[in-house]
């Protein structure tokens, strides 16, 4: 259902994403509840010259939700439309959230590979920006694509599958929503898993001393590490001194929840209830994607700068590992990473902070988070992704006008 017509009827409400650092006016509003509603908005913003991004549930920190245009709102897409136990696959409607998969996954006996510990975003969302969580063998959610349908420019349905039509399914896997509108996925899982989680404080120097064996030795191994004395509890989390890390460790267990008692900072659950934690929107961040085997060296740069540049890298620091994958725009493209990521703090001028983060990380070969705040042009992303060209000669094909792209993605991929 159209809602509004710029200049035609009366102007659509302003948008504004889940932090607030995100807003715009659209033209119009449109929403879906079905793919032919999508196909309908998408046919009328073409005959009106409009071009059309889905918001989802605007949780990125840049406009790639943003435009003048038609917003389609897709939230009566939901739900699981089939789950396949013998290939261990469940098709998914496109604003299906990861924490609405959790239950109906492990009733059927599965559960998602991995996932991240915010669990609000949307599954295509999820997918369009390779959003992850961490573990040196467990890719991001666009690893775990196999098959989609999407509403292409000219309102037709195309349906990729990584058998089929496996280049159009490489640059599906991590499109930023540019090459059409995604309504269902198809998605690969893995058997219903408990995991054990230890949350553990460590002085940095004995996380130095056990890095090698923490990250062999746990499917989930990640840390925070805190610049001051104030840092932790920015996150929600206890209080810890000044170059302490809290260090998530996380294992699958055969072990039942309740079977004992066990200290206050382990628990044993389903996954799906283990990997989430609520953040306050008080953060805006910034996160690039490095060579793995160069983790170590990253993070020791990466904390000997910010000790320089306090108060203004007075947020955590949050190291993470993810492991390559075969989708061209995402920054896992045959390559292990690991992850860092740092935050600037709303209402005080972060952006040359965050601009000089930038700059380092990318020296070191560091690749965007599509849903975090990053500098990236078209000749950065030239030298940085080896499919950027073939990504951009199939998104011109299948939508030579421009219109799932916005001022943000025109200027690197237009």
């Amino acid at each position: 259902m159209i809602k509004s017509f710029n200049g035609i009827q009366r102007q659509s409400p302003a948008w504004t994403n889940w932090v607030g650092n995100q807003s715009c006016v659209p033209s119009c509003i449109a929403e879906a509840s079905s793919e032919q509603d999508v196909v309908k908005a998408i046919v009328e913003a073409s005959q009106a010259g409009l071009q059309l991004r889905t918001p989802g549930t605007g949780h990125s920190f840049t406009p790639i939700s943003c435009t003048d245009g038609m917003l389609l709102d897709t939230r009566g897409l939901t739900g699981i439309t089939a789950i396949d136990k013998t290939s261990r696959t469940a098709t998914v409607r496109s604003h299906t959230t990861i924490a609405e998969l959790g239950v109906p996954l492990w009733e059927a006996g599965l559960a998602l590979k991995n996932q991240g510990d915010i669990d609000s975003q949307t599954i295509a969302g999820s997918v369009a920006t390779s959003t992850h969580g961490s573990g040196q063998t467990l890719g991001s959610f666009s690893s775990v694509l196999s098959a989609c349908r999407l509403v292409g420019a000219d309102g037709n349905i195309h349906e990729f599958s990584l058998d089929k039509t496996p280049d159009e399914m490489a640059a599906a896997q991590c499109s930023i929503g540019m090459l059409g509108v995604m309504t269902e996925l198809t998605i690969q899982l893995a058997p219903a898993y408990h995991l054990h989680e230890m949350i553990v404080f460590m002085p940095l120097d004995e996380l130095r001393e056990r890095w090698d064996q923490l990250l062999a030795e746990y499917r989930h191994f990640s840390f925070f590490w805190m610049p001051t004395d104030a840092s932790s509890e920015l996150y929600g989390f206890p209080p810890a001194m000044a170059d302490f890390c809290m260090v998530k460790l996380y294992q699958e267990t055969a072990e039942k929840p309740g079977t004992r008692p066990l200290p206050p900072n382990e628990r044993i659950d389903r996954s799906y209830r283990i990997y989430p934690h609520v953040f306050e929107p008080n953060f805006h961040e910034l996160e690039y994607f490095l060579p793995a085997a160069s983790a170590r060296d990253a993070f020791e740069s990466q904390r000997e700068f910010m000790l320089r540049n306090l108060p203004d890298s007075i947020f955590p620091l949050e190291l993470r590992f993810v492991a390559a994958d075969q989708a061209w725009l995402s920054p896992n493209y045959k390559r292990d990473s690991v992850v860092i990521s740092v935050s600037g703090k709303p209402g005080t001028d972060y952006w040359p902070y965050l601009k000089m983060c930038d700059q380092r990380l990318s020296e070191l070969g560091g690749r965007p988070h599509w849903g975090k705040l990053h500098f990236m042009t078209a000749q950065r992303l030239i030298s940085q992704f080896e499919k950027y060209e073939a990504f951009r000669t199939l998104r011109r094909k299948l939508d030579p006008a421009g219109m799932f792209l916005n001022d943000h993605l025109s200027q690197m991929f237009g």
